[in-house]
C-alpha cells in the first residue's frame, strides 16, 4: 500500500477581520436641535394643567386657568394668585420662589385700570464710567387678566432661565421685554422666550445650585 502524503495545508497567519456594525455618526448640531425640540414640547403643555391656588376674592382657580390659557407651563411649580394691597396707586408685583417651587402673581386690589413704565432694554453710555440709558415703554393694564398674564410671563421666564437653562435668573429687563411683547397674544411658546433673550448675557449657576435646582 502506498501512503500518499500531501503537503501541509497552507495556513494564513492573518486573522480574519471581525465584522463590526457601522458606528453611527454623531452630529452635535442634531443633538442640540433634538434637545431644543424636547424643551419646546415640554413647555407647550396646556395651561389647564397648571397647579393653581387663588387667594384673590372673587377669582377661583378655574378663572385663573382661563386667564392664563395658551401660556407655557412652569412644570411642577404651583401658581399662587394673591391680592396686592396698594397705598396710592396700582402697580405690578410677582415672585418666583425656587426653594419652594412656587410662582406668586399679585393682582392690585381694589382693581382699577392703570399704566406702568416697563424697562425693555438698556444702552451703555459712552465714557470710562459704566452708565446706561434705560429704554422703556408704557403698558396699560385694563383688566385683571392683563395683569395676570403679564406678571405670570415675567416670572415664568425667571423659572425657565433657572430650571431649564441652569442660568442665573435675574434678567429683569429680558423678563419685562418678554412679558410686554406677549401678554396680549393668544399663544406663547418657548421660541418667543428665546427671541426675547437674544443678546442677553447670563452666567451659569454654580454647580451646587444646579444640583439643588
Amino acid at each position: 500500500m502506498s501512503l500518499l502524503i500531501l503537503p501541509p495545508a497552507r495556513t494564513s497567519l492573518r486573522r480574519s477581520a471581525i465584522q463590526l456594525a457601522e458606528e453611527l455618526h454623531f452630529d452635535p448640531r442634531a443633538a442640540r436641535r433634538a434637545v431644543a425640540a424636547w424643551e419646546r414640547d415640554a413647555n407647550r403643555a396646556p395651561s389647564r394643567g397648571l397647579l393653581v391656588r387663588s387667594d384673590l376674592p372673587g377669582v377661583n382657580a378655574a378663572d385663573v386657568r382661563r386667564a392664563l390659557s395658551g401660556l407655557p407651563s412652569p412644570g411642577d411649580y404651583r401658581v399662587v394668585i394673591k391680592p396686592l394691597r396698594y397705598r396710592t396707586r396700582p402697580h405690578l408685583a410677582g415672585l418666583c420662589e425656587f426653594d419652594v417651587g412656587r410662582i406668586i402673581v399679585s393682582v392690585p386690589e381694589p382693581f382699577r385700570p392703570f399704566a406702568e413704565l416697563v424697562y425693555v432694554n438698556a444702552r451703555r453710555k459712552p465714557g470710562a464710567v459704566m452708565k446706561f440709558a434705560w429704554l422703556s415703554e408704557k403698558a396699560r393694564f385694563r383688566t385683571r387678566r392683563d395683569v395676570l398674564r403679564f406678571v405670570y410671563l415675567h416670572e415664568w421666564l425667571h423659572w425657565y432661565l433657572r430650571e431649564m437653562q441652569g442660568r442665573r435668573s435675574g434678567a429683569e429687563t429680558a423678563c419685562d421685554r418678554f412679558a410686554l411683547r406677549n401678554f396680549r397674544r393668544r399663544q406663547v411658546t418657548v421660541d418667543d422666550a428665546l427671541e426675547a433673550l437674544e443678546g442677553t448675557r447670563m452666567q451659569l449657576l454654580p454647580a451646587a445650585f444646579r444640583m439643588a435646582a
